[in-house]
């Protein structure tokens, strides 16, 4: 049997193109988490962000919709997922090692705080999420907790250089996307 192989296809920013990848969004993520449908539209027509699909031609069984970030010319992932079909089939490992490609110094990204989880099973699955992103590569940035529009968030990276930013360098990030100073106002450091 013949291996499939994998790569990542650009995102074209068309409207129908970001009706789907929204759409997909609103199945994968809960709806606290999401950029609005127009502001993900605007980023990725500008450029400020970009959207991939893992494919082997056929079949897009993941995405990821990151930004570049000049600071240390790596990528701050804000949405990464594998379609629900295809979970736990090591896509999720394939789609990582293809972004790592897309950026030789670097990968950084939020996961959902385990400390702050509601009930067990969303401990769990928090704790799931980690546990892939260190098998992939990633640590916990050990100084820094954010609460991001409300939602407690721990950094993840694979750059060593990372831990020494600070809250100003992921508000940053956050006013890149909103083109406001949104940032300076819903992200906090929390301990």
């Amino acid at each position: 049997m013949q291996q499939k192989k994998y790569y990542l296809e650009t995102v074209n920013p068309t409207n129908i193109n970001s009706k789907v990848l929204h759409n997909y969004l609103l199945q994968d993520f809960d709806r606290i988490e999401l950029l609005p449908r127009f502001v993900l539209n605007r980023n990725l027509k500008k450029g400020v962000m970009k959207a991939v699909y893992l494919t082997d031609g056929q079949e897009k069984y993941g995405y990821a919709i990151y930004q570049q970030v000049a600071a240390f010319d790596g990528i701050f992932i804000s949405y990464l997922a594998v379609r629900s079909k295809h979970r736990g089939s090591g896509l999720g490992s394939e789609l990582m090692r293809q972004l790592k490609s897309l950026s030789a110094n670097g990968i950084l990204l939020e996961v959902e705080d385990p400390d702050k989880a509601k009930g067990e099973q969303d401990y769990t699955n928090r704790l799931r999420r980690i546990q892939f992103y260190e098998r992939n590569g990633l640590h916990l940035n050990p100084n820094i907790k954010i609460n991001s529009f409300f939602v407690p968030l721990r950094m993840m990276s694979n750059v060593d250089k990372i831990d020494d930013y600070d809250i100003t360098f992921y508000r940053q990030l956050y006013n890149r996307i909103w083109r406001w100073p949104l940032g300076s106002v819903f992200v906090r450091k929390y301990t």
